[in-house]
């Protein structure tokens, strides 16, 4: 272990002390660079998230005051001083002999509000793992990641840029007003160098961010792996991976100030924007749905051994017009999918619903039982078949078998199917766990969509739906 991982060791101890000694902490991560780092440059800015059961004066100025007080000589860093930053946003103490503590404090609430507002933040921040508690991502995960969140994110990043441009950049900490927390606004003066520091900022992470919408990765690109991917995007201008070439050079190799660079950074961001939206207009388009509901959709057991009819339905179900419509060969989704404008119809027994076998038409209490062993097997997070029939990871191999058959077809396409069958796909493309999957509840007649471009494909989720998988997931719906 070398000088730098026993510092890394002993400040992660000395958090770790901290959190566990409060018992309204319910979550805590180290997020961010510091623990990728090899540096003594990292401890510049070590990021971490905590996560109250409800936010008061008293304990946000406990937990601040517990870091103010780490001792530096206890770190080996005895010419360092102890900084604490406890704002929202980019706000930065870049000075040497500086060890900064961006302490990051949220409530409930406030964790939901963040992960609906700046999904990319927190998409990236779930894949580090607590130092105590509950995960982030078993709190309130972000599911995906998908156009409409870097679509809307245009009015921030446009008034971040002119912030900068001001020569200021905005920051959020909080304000107490009888133990009710307020999030207010504030400003920190930019000298050029932070004008380039910001620049470099927005580009790099407006290029990541599309990078991680296309392929769901949850980790960063580094500078030179982001112009080698955007290699294969034509439609977006040189112009714009020269400008944040540059802007690398500057920051990591000590290259010399790129000229105009707020003016460049502006043009950067108004062609990035359109280049989001002509990959959106140019993607097929693939809609999955859950067929119209039935009778026997009931609460008991409808697989595929019961075969009844839908309800009636009085119009068109879309007025988008699609090249193939695939449907299972069970009447609610052959019935259901005659509501789609389609050219033609295909038939696929990989898209039928789960065969409960011998727990067809059982309530959960009939099944429970019946078959004790099958809710047993559930608490334990297994996944039992279901007596003469299928499991989920028998779902799921059909599945993959149609989407690997159908999806690189480049056409339009609708798919009407089942509950269980969504939730696979779903599982196929995002970072889920098969024995939550069962949570998951997708009304009849909804769905999501897979957005296929250059052999990537993205799934683009309904607001609505979202949040409501989101709820779904979390533990704290338990």
């Amino acid at each position: 272990m070398n000088q730098f991982e026993k510092i890394k060791k002993r400040i992660t101890i000395e958090i770790t002390k901290i959190v566990k000694s409060k018992e309204y902490i319910i979550s805590s991560t180290i997020v961010g660079s510091f623990m990728e780092s090899d540096l003594l440059s990292g401890i510049s800015d070590i990021d971490v998230v905590i996560i109250v059961d409800k936010l008061m004066k008293r304990k946000f100025n406990e937990i601040i005051n517990s870091f103010e007080r780490i001792n530096s000589y206890e770190m080996g860093l005895d010419e360092y001083n102890i900084i604490v930053n406890n704002t929202f946003g980019p706000l930065k103490f870049d000075s040497n002999k500086n060890i900064v503590f961006h302490v990051m404090i949220y409530d409930i609430k406030g964790h939901i509000k963040h992960v609906q507002e700046s999904p990319f933040t927190c998409y990236s921040w779930e894949k580090n793992k607590p130092l105590h508690g509950m995960s982030l991502k078993e709190i309130y995960p972000v599911i995906n990641l998908q156009y409409s969140d870097i679509l809307d994110s245009r009015r921030s990043v446009l008034s971040y840029l002119d912030d900068i441009e001001k020569g200021s950049i905005t920051f959020r900490k909080y304000q107490f007003k009888n133990e009710k927390s307020l999030i207010v606004k504030d400003y920190f003066h930019l000298d050029s160098k932070h004008r380039l520091e910001y620049s470099y900022h927005i580009t790099y992470h407006l290029l990541n961010n599309f990078y991680k919408i296309i392929t769901q990765e949850t980790t960063s690109l580094k500078n030179e792996e982001i112009v080698d991917f955007y290699k294969d995007f034509e439609i977006f201008s040189n112009a714009n991976v020269l400008l944040f070439k540059e802007l690398y050079f500057w920051k990591k190799k000590g290259g010399s100030n790129p000229l105009n660079v707020i003016d460049r950074t502006k043009s950067f961001i108004n062609n990035f924007f359109s280049f989001i939206e002509k990959i959106k207009i140019s993607s097929n388009i693939i809609s999955f749905r859950r067929h119209e509901k039935t009778v026997l959709n009931d609460g008991t057991f409808l697989g595929i051994k019961r075969n009844p009819s839908i309800y009636s339905i009085s119009k068109k179900l879309s007025n988008l017009n699609y090249d193939i419509g695939y449907h299972s060969e069970l009447k609610r989704s052959k019935e259901t999918i005659k509501y789609y404008n389609c050219e033609r119809f295909i038939e696929s027994s990989l898209l039928n619903e789960i065969n409960y076998g011998l727990a067809e038409g059982l309530s959960l209490d009939q099944l429970s039982e019946k078959y004790p062993n099958i809710i047993l097997s559930w608490k334990e997070g297994k996944d039992p078949i279901f007596p003469e029939g299928e499991n989920q990871k028998d779902v799921l191999i059909r599945v993959k078998e149609f989407l690997n058959k159908k999806l690189n077809n480049n056409k339009n396409s609708i798919i009407v199917t089942h509950l269980a069958v969504l939730r696979l796909v779903l599982f196929n493309y995002l970072e889920l766990n098969l024995k939550d999957l069962y949570k998951i509840q997708i009304n009849h007649l909804k769905g999501f969509d897979i957005l296929s471009f250059k052999n990537y494909f993205s799934i683009r989720i309904p607001s609505e739906l979202r949040i409501k998988i989101r709820k779904q997931l979390s533990l704290l719906n338990d």
